[in-house]
């Protein structure tokens, strides 16, 4: 995987917001791991109008300080693996391209950009459940989908299907 350098003049305007996530990723030993509620932020941003999820940076009191992941190699492994497993996810929406390995002052961070999906997919969702597992994105944080807004997006989901499957 290609390994990306960003310029970051100043670590004070990094913030959070409506498709921005960071998440610290360290794991008790410290040298990385996938934080479970990463996945939550995965099926908000898919479920809403998309974002980027940063691993890799310490929230304290809305201060942001990079801490990078010593050994990312076994969590972008554990990432695709994931992505690709629909008992976990519903649909992986990733390219090869939507994780990247990236060095910001030094410390290496996983940049993860999750696009909108497209209405025939929607709801995306943790688990094997739609009702259960499926979020939205309001502001800065990941908010669990009422089953009326579930069901509206299974709806237009069939919706959305049926009018491909007519257009061929």
């Amino acid at each position: 995987m290609p390994f990306h350098t960003y310029a970051l003049d100043n670590i004070d305007e990094l913030a959070e917001s409506v498709q921005v996530e960071f998440k610290l990723a360290r794991g008790r030993d410290g040298q990385g791991k996938v934080p479970e509620d990463m996945w939550e932020t995965y099926s908000a941003f898919a479920n809403t109008i998309g974002g980027e999820i940063i691993l890799g940076v310490r929230e304290l009191n809305g201060q942001f300080t990079l801490e990078g992941i010593p050994k990312p190699d076994p969590m972008l492994e554990h990432l695709w693996q994931r992505f690709n497993d629909k008992r976990y996810i519903s649909h992986n929406l990733l390219s090869p391209n939507d994780i990247q390995l990236i060095s910001i002052q030094g410390k290496s961070l996983i940049r993860i950009r999750v696009p909108q999906a497209p209405l025939q997919y929607r709801p995306i969702y943790i688990g094997e459940d739609a009702y259960s597992g499926s979020y939205f994105r309001i502001n800065d944080a990941d908010m669990r989908a009422s089953h009326e807004q579930v069901a509206r997006m299974l709806l237009q989901a069939k919706t959305a299907q049926s009018s491909d499957d007519n257009s061929l």
